[in-house]
């Protein structure tokens, strides 16, 4: 008797983005929170919106809409608070959210064709929910496309 080697089914919560659907790994959600005072203050990095406080922490608001090219489609509902994770650093970030999140338990598979570049390098797999295959974020390698793009950091502030 054989036994197949079967994937580890996962959690995953899944939020809207605009006109498609992300999944974020369930583990690095930190909480879902009711929209409260955004700080904004004047600065060049188009995708973070301002800051909040919580949890006695500044937690920048990080808007993946604007890097996907989508359009706000209305006022946020509430905030997603996710960990990121760059070698020894962790910190949080908030993303904003219009709609429904759901809780998705699901076998993470491998990105479809990576060599023909169909997959930004944040898309760490997809995972199957109605039909449709969702793209699982990395939001540590998101962000750091981001500096790398030289869309954040002081320095580029006038």
């Amino acid at each position: 008797m054989t036994t197949a080697a079967e994937a580890p089914v996962q959690s995953f919560v899944v939020l809207p983005l605009g006109s498609r659907r992300i999944a974020l790994p369930a583990e690095s959600v930190i909480e879902l929170v009711t929209p409260s005072k955004l700080q904004e203050f004047p600065h060049r990095t188009p995708w973070i919106s301002g800051v909040l406080v919580r949890r006695n922490r500044i937690v920048p608001v990080c808007d993946p809409m604007q890097l996907f090219g989508e359009k706000r489609a209305g006022a946020s509902r509430f905030y997603l608070i996710a960990e990121w994770k760059e070698r020894a650093l962790r910190d949080w970030c908030a993303i904003p959210v219009c709609g429904e999140c759901e809780l998705e338990s699901a076998e993470q598979l491998p990105v479809e064709n990576p060599a023909t570049g169909d997959a930004a390098a944040h898309v760490i797999g997809v995972i199957p929910v109605d039909g449709e295959k969702i793209e699982v974020m990395d939001l540590s390698k998101l962000i750091r496309a981001q500096k790398q793009n030289g869309n954040v950091g002081p320095e580029r502030a006038q």
